[in-house]
């Protein structure tokens, strides 16, 4: 016998569009509550984000200060005044060498001995020094012949002063002038003060250097030959000053960044001398402007800041 569908009584059928009836009302409330009610202000993704740190920066007052202008040199000691001494007639020879290099001798005081080569020792003469200083070199043998013709038998540094022949830029010379103060350094000798001697006019364009001589006066510790450094101070102006770190070279200019109050500003500044781990500024800076003492690009313009006093502790 053939199986019959059964159907749903008819008192059943109304509960269908009952359960359609409550979906489409949940469906409705579940969009009119995704729809932000009408006039209702929108809160921003700035209003939701947490307020930003202030970041701590090391922070030190621009203050006055004095810089030094200077112009670097080199080249070798020398004496300031050298004084030849030998025969001064021929048919001599040496029978007593009485200085050797480095003596420090008086004026007058007897040098060598030469008597005649042919002749009686009774005929001897005696070489003085005409200056007072110290012998550089001696070059007399005894038994040996000596003549004006060989050279001088010995060479003095009157005084026993000697000079710094140097050489500096073209380009720093003109700053240079008689009398300046130079602080020299020979090698492997200690810091010894000097005054600018002499400005030698002629130059080297080839080389764009010129010369110039740096007097040290009388020292047994220095040595002709000797290379040095001097460093020629050129001038001295007192400003406005800060640490070189906090100085940045920003394609648009150089700036230095401040705290007012909490905030960060930028700063366009001028940049005269340096002096050691300081750095002029001419302009864009005041004393007690409170500078990062290392500018970097971890902060920008108006960012919020705790300023820290550099070396204090927090």
């Amino acid at each position: 016998m053939p199986l019959r569908r059964s159907r749903i009584p008819g008192p059943l059928r109304p509960a269908r569009g009952r359960a359609r009836g409550r979906g489409a009302a949940l469906l409705a409330a579940a969009w009119v509550a995704a729809v932000p009610a009408i006039g209702a202000a929108p809160r921003s993704a700035a209003a939701d984000a947490p307020r930003r740190a202030a970041l701590s920066v090391s922070v030190s007052p621009a203050r006055a200060q004095c810089f030094t202008d200077r112009v670097e040199v080199t080249g070798t000691l020398a004496p300031h005044q050298q004084v030849d001494v030998g025969a001064e007639r021929e048919g001599l020879k040496a029978a007593q060498i009485l200085a050797r290099p480095l003596d420090i001798v008086t004026a007058g005081q007897a040098l060598a001995r030469l008597v005649p080569a042919d002749g009686p020792e009774s005929a001897a003469v005696t070489v003085r020094a005409p200056v007072a200083g110290v012998v550089l070199r001696s070059q007399g043998t005894v038994g040996q012949p000596v003549s004006p013709r060989q050279g001088p038998m010995f060479q003095l540094i009157a005084g026993g002063e000697l000079d710094l022949v140097a050489e500096a830029p073209l380009a720093d010379l003109g700053r240079i002038r008689l009398d300046q103060p130079v602080t020299v350094r020979a090698l492997g000798g200690a810091e010894i003060q000097g005054r600018v001697r002499r400005i030698d006019p002629a130059a080297e364009p080839a080389a764009q250097v010129g010369r110039l001589r740096i007097g040290l006066g009388a020292n047994p510790d220095l040595r002709t030959g000797t290379f040095a450094r001097g460093v020629v101070t050129v001038g001295r102006r007192c400003g406005v000053g800060v640490s070189y770190s906090a100085v940045q070279y920003e394609p648009d200019g150089t700036i230095v960044q401040v705290v007012a109050g909490d905030r960060i500003e930028t700063r366009q500044v001028s940049v005269g001398l340096l002096d050691g781990t300081d750095a002029e500024i001419l302009s864009g800076l005041s004393e007690a402007d409170l500078v990062v003492v290392r500018a970097g690009p971890f902060v920008r313009e108006g960012d919020l800041v705790e300023p820290i006093q550099a070396g204090a502790a927090r």
